[in-house]
C-alpha cells in the first residue's frame, strides 16, 4: 500500500516540460548535430514561405527532413527518387511529437532506383510518341455514364461526393482495384481493360494522396499501356496537387485530385446548360424576326389592298364631276335628260366596278393570309405535330438518334423531354 502511495506522490510534469526535455536531449547529443545522412528522397513538398519538406528513405525506415527558406538558397535541385546526402541537426518537432532533420546542406549522391526506372520509362514512352497531344482523344461534351477505377477510400469518396453535388445526372460505375503495393500496376491495368468493355462514355482513373513510392504504380508500363489501348477516353486524377505521373502524361486528360475530376465533369454540365440557353435564345429571336417579317408583309399587302380599292373609283368619280359641270352649263331639257341618263349609267357601272375591285382585293387579302398562316412555325404545331430536336438540332431522321439519348419535342404549347427507347426505320 505504501509503495502504491509513493507512485501517486511522484512529481507531475507538464507536457511542455517533457517535450522541452526531449528536445534538449536531442540537441545535447553531439552525434545528432551536424550529422550527415544518406538516403532516397521521398514525398518532396514545397511549403508556404519557400520552405521544403521531404523524407529520406532507406528500406522501410524514414527520416523526416525540412529545409527552411533561409537555407534553401544555393542548394542543388533534387526530386523524388534522388539519392542525396543531407547535413543538419536532429531536433524535436514539438507540435507533432516527431523528430526531424533540419537540413542546412545537401549533395547529390546519385539517382535512386525508382527515379532511374522512371526516367528510363519516360524516355521510352516519349520516343514512341505516347505523350503527343495528337494521339489523345477529346473528353465527351455530354458524358452520361462514367466508370471509376480506384480503391475504396478517401479519393473515391471525394469523387463520388463531389459528383453528386456537381453532376448528379451522370451515372457512376465503380471498378475496385488495388492502387498501391507490389503488383498493383497489374490490378490497375486489368481494371482499365474491364472498363473498356463497358458501355460508358469515360474512364476515370483516380486515387488519393500518398508518398512517391505509394503512387509509383501509376508510372509503370502496365498502367500506361492499358490507358493507351483503352476503348474510351481516360481522365486521370492521381495523388496530391502538384504530383505528376506517366499515367497523367498518356491520359487523354488529367487533373490534380479526384475531387477536381468531379468538378471538371460538373463544369461540362454547366457548359451544356449555357449552350442550351444560348440556342433557346437564338431560336426565340429567330421566331420573333420571322413573325415581324410576316407582319411587315401583311401591312404592305393591306396598303396595296386599300390602294387597289381606291384606284377604280377615282377616275369614274372625276368623270362624273366633269359631266355634272357640263350638264349644269347646258340649257335644253332633252340634253339635260340625256346627260342624267348617262350619269345614271356611269354611276351604275362605277358601283359594279367598285364591287368587282373590292372582291378582287378581298380575294388577294385572303390568299395573303393563307400564305402567312402556312409560313407560320406554329401552324404544324397547331395541327398536332411536334418539332423534335437532339442536342439543339432539329431531328429529321430517326437513325440519327441512339437508344438512351435525351430528345426534346416542341408542341404548340410547351415542350416535352423524352428518352429514346428504340428507333424504327422507314419500311
Amino acid at each position: 500500500m505504501s509503495e502504491q502511495a509513493g507512485l501517486f506522490e511522484s512529481e507531475i510534469y507538464g507536457v511542455s516540460r517533457v517535450v522541452t526535455y526531449i528536445d534538449k536531449l536531442l540537441r545535447a547529443n553531439k552525434r545528432l548535430q551536424s550529422v550527415r545522412v544518406q538516403g532516397e528522397v521521398s514525398n518532396l513538398r514545397t511549403l508556404k514561405g519557400g520552405h521544403f519538406s521531404f523524407d529520406l528513405k532507406e528500406g522501410t525506415d524514414l527520416l523526416a527532413c525540412i529545409i527552411w527558406s533561409s537555407n534553401a538558397q544555393g542548394l542543388p535541385s533534387f526530386e523524388n527518387g534522388a539519392e542525396i546526402i543531407a547535413r543538419g541537426d536532429v531536433v524535436a518537432y514539438r507540435i507533432a511529437s516527431k523528430y526531424q532533420l533540419y537540413v542546412v546542406a545537401l549533395e547529390l549522391s546519385g539517382v535512386g532506383q525508382l527515379y532511374a526506372q522512371l526516367e528510363a520509362l519516360k524516355r521510352r514512352f516519349r520516343s514512341e510518341g505516347l505523350f503527343e497531344a495528337a494521339r489523345k482523344r477529346a473528353i465527351p461534351r455530354f458524358p452520361r455514364r462514367v466508370v471509376l477505377v480506384s480503391a475504396r477510400g478517401k479519393g473515391a469518396e471525394d469523387f463520388v461526393t463531389t459528383m453528386s453535388a456537381r453532376a448528379p445526372h451522370i451515372k457512376i460505375e465503380f471498378i475496385e482495384s488495388r492502387v498501391q503495393g507490389s503488383g498493383a500496376e497489374i490490378d490497375v491495368a486489368e481494371a482499365i481493360d474491364r472498363a473498356s468493355r463497358m458501355p460508358v462514355d469515360l474512364i476515370v482513373l483516380a486515387r488519393g494522396g500518398g508518398t512517391f513510392e505509394d503512387l509509383f504504380p501509376f508510372n509503370l508500363e502496365p498502367v500506361v499501356r492499358a490507358i493507351v489501348r483503352a476503348e474510351h477516353p481516360v481522365l486521370t486524377a492521381i495523388g496530391h496537387t502538384g504530383d505528376r505521373h506517366l499515367a497523367d502524361d498518356v491520359a487523354d486528360f488529367s487533373v490534380e485530385t479526384p475531387s477536381n475530376a468531379a468538378q471538371y465533369l460538373g463544369s461540362l454540365r454547366d457548359a451544356a446548360l449555357r449552350t442550351v440557353g444560348q440556342l433557346g435564345a437564338g431560336l426565340t429571336s429567330a421566331v420573333q424576326r420571322n413573325i415581324l417579317e410576316r407582319v411587315r408583309q401583311l401591312d404592305a399587302l393591306t396598303r396595296e389592298l386599300r390602294r387597289c380599292s381606291d384606284s377604280p373609283l377615282r377616275m369614274p368619280r372625276e368623270r362624273l364631276w366633269r359631266m355634272q359641270d357640263r350638264l349644269n352649263r347646258q340649257s335644253p331639257a332633252s340634253r339635260v335628260f340625256e346627260r342624267v341618263r348617262r350619269f345614271e349609267q356611269v354611276r351604275t357601272s362605277l358601283h359594279a366596278s367598285a364591287r368587282t375591285a373590292l372582291q378582287r382585293a378581298k380575294h388577294r387579302t385572303e390568299i395573303a393570309h393563307h400564305r402567312l398562316d402556312a409560313l407560320s412555325p406554329q401552324a404544324p404545331l397547331a395541327r398536332g405535330y411536334a418539332i423534335v430536336s437532339l442536342n439543339g438540332r432539329v431531328l429529321r431522321d430517326a437513325s440519327l438518334a441512339r437508344a438512351g439519348e435525351l430528345v426534346e419535342a416542341r408542341l404548340q404549347h410547351g415542350a416535352l423531354q423524352a428518352r429514346v427507347e428504340r428507333t424504327i426505320a422507314d419500311a
